[in-house]
């Protein structure tokens, strides 16, 4: 058994190290061009867990999705392994890398094509580094193919005479209310068909451990705010709100509901693209299905297929933008969709997959070049901002919006001290340890003498302000 799973791990490891620089530039995108911090929560979290111990993480506030498991106990596990900031994400990186092989397998796709949907997402992300790239990093909702594929696991394997498998499931949704609140939208509609075609009455199972983890989460919620460390629970959070006046909308004017959808849609370009190429290849696929198998295989695909749909509409029902990130199953249906056609092609079942990985190879070595250029390009461009921070006197504590200061806190070895605020000068603690600011927390914004922002639009309107240096997208201000 374990050598059966270690194979699979050594040839995903050494497509990952082949295929390394799209990877290397995903990671200086976001930490060399500029990304959403929530990035490097989860380093900064284990820090200083490491660096402080409980004291020194008891005033960091998490986000909704707290990625508490596995993403910080990820961290809490690697940090003193792999405590280098590249290092860090790039073994978390390798994680992510095998989960779309792993869910491809779950879901009843041969090995030589599972390799492919984990090769051909590192691809997709590599090409698209901005968006699909968030996919390789902590506390970008990656971890909910890990919950599918651990759910779809106890549900393949449920028993109700054995109380272990009870205990299971129990903590898997209780984990899953506390970290991960994706999972629900992306995926419970499929899990509930699923769970319902293969267990029956026996479903009632899962679903009321569900109901008790939701519970168990909450309490476990009070207990971190409690210690110190603050959560937002499902209490602050106003979805239910927004879905009963989207569906008061949808009853007293649905055309208008619709319009409002497809214009969410149409007004990313790069997010309609994906889920112009999903239906194309999913549809051809549901629509071969027809002529080969119309049992429970079928309609589980069938309702696989329409998930991403549900996810669409339920995000606009709680108005959340739709965004790549929280529709991860785009790009992944896109690949399984697609090789489970080809597998489906007798002749082509054996000698199709070693085509395509070489095909792949060639692209990355045509590509090797640009890569490589892309990737020196970021690493320029942190190692500049780190060095425009300098003209400034570390001993001063300064002010800034949300992104640069986890960044200077990760990358600079020097003790500088940077208090967030908005741009309309609010204190602004968000995903990060109000314990760093101290006192300084109280100061208002206009008592600091210098300060960083990613956006000059407010320094004219802040009072005694000049810019002194812009660098890479960052703008340095001093106060007279």
């Amino acid at each position: 058994m374990k050598l059966r799973n270690l194979k699979p791990t050594l040839i995903l490891l050494i497509l990952f190290g082949t295929f390394h620089l799209f990877y290397d530039v995903i990671y200086e995108n976001h930490l060399g061009e500029g990304t959403d911090s929530d990035i490097l929560y989860p380093y900064l979290f284990s820090r200083d867990f490491w660096t402080g111990g409980w004291a020194g993480v008891s005033g960091w506030n998490l986000p909704p999705c707290t990625t508490i498991f596995p993403d910080l106990i990820f961290g809490l596990i690697a940090y003193p392994i792999v405590s280098s900031v590249y290092w860090f994400h790039l073994v978390f990186g390798f994680l992510v890398f095998c989960l779309p092989f792993a869910l491809a397998r779950s879901l009843g796709l041969a090995k030589r094509f599972s390799y492919l949907v984990s090769l051909g997402f590192l691809l997709f992300a590599g090409l698209d580094p901005n968006q699909l790239g968030q996919f390789y990093f902590p506390s970008f909702h990656a971890m909910t193919f890990f919950f599918v594929i651990w759910t779809l696991f106890e549900l393949d394997h449920w028993n109700p005479k054995k109380g272990i498998v009870w205990f299971r499931f129990l903590v898997l949704m209780t984990l899953v209310w506390i970290s991960e609140y994706w999972f629900f939208i992306n995926f419970a509609p499929f899990l509930i068909f699923y769970s319902l075609v293969r267990l029956r009455w026996q479903s009632f199972g899962p679903f009321s451990m569900g109901f008790v983890g939701y519970h168990l989460a909450k309490s476990i919620g009070k207990g971190l705010r409690w210690v110190g460390i603050g959560t937002i629970g499902s209490d602050n959070l106003t979805y239910f709100t927004k879905l009963m006046d989207t569906v008061q909308s949808i009853l007293l004017d649905p055309y208008s509901v619709w319009q409002g959808l497809f214009h969410s849609l149409t007004n990313q370009e790069v997010l309609s693209d994906w889920i112009y190429w999903y239906l194309v290849i999913g549809s051809l696929f549901v629509f071969l299905s027809l002529f080969r198998n119309l049992g429970k295989e079928f309609f589980l695909d069938l309702v696989f297929y329409l998930s991403p749909l549900i996810t669409i509409f339920l995000l606009y029902t709680i108005q959340i933008e739709p965004n790549i990130r929280y529709l991860y199953i785009l790009p992944f249906g896109i690949l399984y969709f697609s090789l489970r056609l080809l597998e489906s092609i007798p002749f082509l079942r054996i000698g199709i997959p070693i085509i395509l990985m070489i095909g792949c190879f060639w692209y990355y070595l045509g590509k090797h070049s640009e890569l490589t250029t892309m990737v020196k390009a970021g690493e320029t461009k942190r190692n500049h901002r780190l060095e425009c921070l300098t003209e400034f006197d570390p001993n001063l504590p300064g002010v800034s919006t949300y992104w640069p200061i986890k960044y200077i806190y990760a990358f600079s070895d020097k003790p500088w001290t940077l208090v967030p605020f908005t741009k309309d000068g609010v204190y602004y603690p968000w995903v990060a340890n109000s314990s760093w600011d101290g006192n300084l927390k109280n100061q208002p914004f206009d008592s600091f003498s210098w300060g960083v922002t990613e956006s000059k639009e407010k320094l004219a309107e802040w009072k005694g302000v000049s810019l002194v240096k812009v660098c890479e997208g960052w703008y340095f201000f001093r106060r007279n």
